[in-house]
């Protein structure tokens, strides 16, 4: 029976005593399980259910030799190079073969157990382990063992496409070793849900490499995954409450073809540490490059680090990714906190259809085609860095919607910036809003573009300042400042070399100042410091540029609203 909760904080509680094994009644020491696990996204709810028996005590032992082999023990039984599993049960396997598969057959109900002690298994038809019926299957990889599976391109039945296929609940658990090696197709799929709590994990596959499709579950041990497929993979998308990826501890190293962690509904990340390169990844983006030109050149295959096709909250994990697509992509909302993020993009570093929140945390994202891209973009803490060759922080909606600008500005795009700590180096705009632009908090340092054609700022509606820091420094052809605001703003031009100290002094000491790594023209300045009526100099490599008296609003040489051009003290040229 399959038991649904509702509360996360049942789940968790679970997760938290759970996960690290518990004793049982007599005294045993039963292997780590799922009882009730449930992932939470606003879209999807999914559940999975079952106990572990403990593998202390074998029910009985199998002797693997060639084709055949020795049986203590009842409900299994040994011939012509199958091993037969009939009913619930502990069931020890050891031993070796060049052509041997493992089949269980349990009741529906029945909770089956195979430990792992020191296997090397290798079939010429079909899968190594097919469990066609139980009520859960546990691989349980016995302490200090070495286990392998492999397969051959023959898969004679059509039923069957992987080296261990389940149509029940999988887990695995223990604290050994098992490497699954794939030619065929998946190396591990499971029907059901899927749950990895510890042991070393190592798997090499074709197509796509761990799959369970109701729902995902990674708790610790340390799993790599190489395939030629998607590397971690939930696909149920006919039940909403179905199709997860749950990831709350453990190391998980995913080098793949196609997509990385690839989820039909959501994901959610707790913890762990994530290590991913999807598509070969990405060492340089080609300076001219469009996203247009992306879509062309990759539309057959998705390339993405982290996929969901529903929402995706991070609050806790150390994630690298390099990604010749998306690094992290959902089709609905992103939620980031207390995370630390290493993004490497092709495309988006993070994108979302709809809106993305970041509330701490370390983001850095050393190479992208656009940094942080979604409808809205919310960021309230943590320290951001990007580079982008185009946008750096883009509310725009839709996929790579800065292709085609979508023509109409909305009050739904919105950047807002309550806090934390964000800089930006961008060839297109820094940030750029197809609504609006709010800040009210934190520090806002961009690079903008060396060409004319863009901006450091550029929205559609407004910008609306009331609170924080805000260092805007780029080209003057497509120069914006702040169209409200509620403290003072300094917009001057000048001409700044690349590497340029840049300093805001007021009456006895500096109240802003920045290295700038590129050429510009413009700079846009302004933090909760300054007041009106106070006179401050702009110094560039400790050289006075201009002074200014700080006035309500915009003031200096530069542009003086959200209108583009370049105005001289007044006069708009």
């Amino acid at each position: 029976m399959k038991l649904r909760i509702a509360s996360m904080a049942v789940f968790c509680a679970y997760m938290l005593s759970g996960c690290s094994g518990k004793s049982s009644a007599d005294g045993g020491t039963s292997s780590p399980l799922l009882t009730s696990a449930n992932v939470e996204t606003s879209d999807s709810t999914t559940t999975a259910e079952s106990s572990v028996p403990d593998p202390t005590g074998a029910d009985c032992v199998v002797k693997i030799d060639g084709a055949g082999g020795s049986v203590s023990g009842n409900g299994a039984k040994v011939q012509n190079g199958v091993v037969s599993i009939t009913q619930a049960g502990t069931y020890k396997l050891a031993g070796k073969s060049d052509n041997c598969c493992v089949k269980v057959n349990a009741g529906d109900n029945d909770e089956v157990t195979l430990v792992l002690d020191g296997v090397a298994l290798h079939s010429e038809s079909g899968s190594v382990i097919d469990c066609e019926s139980a009520g859960a299957l546990t691989l349980y990889l016995e302490s200090g063992s070495e286990n392998s599976l492999s397969d051959s391109e023959s898969y004679p039945d059509g039923e069957t496409d992987a080296v261990v296929f389940v149509r029940s609940d999988l887990k695995i658990s223990g604290a050994g070793k098992l490497s699954v090696n794939s030619v065929h197709g998946d190396a591990i799929k499971c029907k059901d849900n899927l749950a990895v709590f510890d042991g070393v994990l190592d798997v090499v596959s074709a197509d796509d490499g761990i799959v369970g499709k109701d729902g995902v579950y990674l708790c610790g041990g340390k799993v790599s995954v190489n395939a030629g497929g998607d590397g971690l993979k939930s696909t149920n998308d006919t039940d909403p409450d179905k199709g997860s990826i749950y990831i709350k501890g453990g190391e998980l190293a995913v080098t793949s073809g196609a997509d990385a962690v690839q989820a039909e509904r959501g994901l959610i990340i707790k913890g762990g540490k994530i290590t991913a390169q999807a598509g070969g990844g990405i060492t340089e983006i080609p300076e001219n490059q469009t996203a247009w030109d992306f879509d062309l050149n990759n539309s057959d295959t998705s390339q993405k680090g982290l996929k969901a096709g529903g929402n995706i909250k991070i609050s806790g994990g150390e994630l690298a990714i390099n990604s010749a697509d998306d690094s992290v992509h959902s089709n609905g909302s992103i939620t980031i906190s207390n995370a630390v993020l290493e993004l490497t993009s092709g495309d988006d570093a993070v994108h979302a259809d709809e809106n993305i929140t970041i509330l701490s945390g370390e983001i850095n994202i050393p190479q992208s085609y656009e940094g942080i891209e979604g409808k809205s973009i919310d960021i309230d803490g943590g320290n951001i860095t990007l580079t982008a060759t185009d946008d750096g922080l883009n509310a725009a909606g839709g996929d790579n919607a800065n292709v085609f600008g979508f023509g109409q500005a909305v009050d739904d795009y919105y950047v807002s910036i309550s806090g934390g700590n964000i800089t930006v180096s961008a060839e297109g705009d820094g940030v750029d809003s197809n609504g609006t632009i709010a800040q009210s908090g934190g520090v806002l340092t961009v690079f903008g573009p060396t060409n004319s054609g863009n901006g450091a700022l550029d929205y559609d509606l407004s910008y609306v300042l009331s609170g924080g820091t805000l260092i805007a420094v780029g080209a003057s052809g497509m120069a914006k400042a702040p169209s409200t605001l509620s403290q003072p703003c300094l917009s001057i031009n000048s001409e700044v070399p690349a590497e340029s100290r840049i300093e805001v002094r007021g009456a006895d000491k500096i109240i802003l100042e920045v290295t700038n790594p590129k050429p510009a023209q413009s700079l846009i300045l302004s933090c909760e410091e300054m007041a009106v009526g106070e006179e401050y100099g702009i110094y560039i490599n400790g050289e006075l540029a201009v002074s200014v008296t700080a006035e309500d609003g915009v003031s200096g040489n530069g542009v003086q609203d959200g209108m583009h051009g370049v105005t001289l003290f007044g006069r708009r040229n």
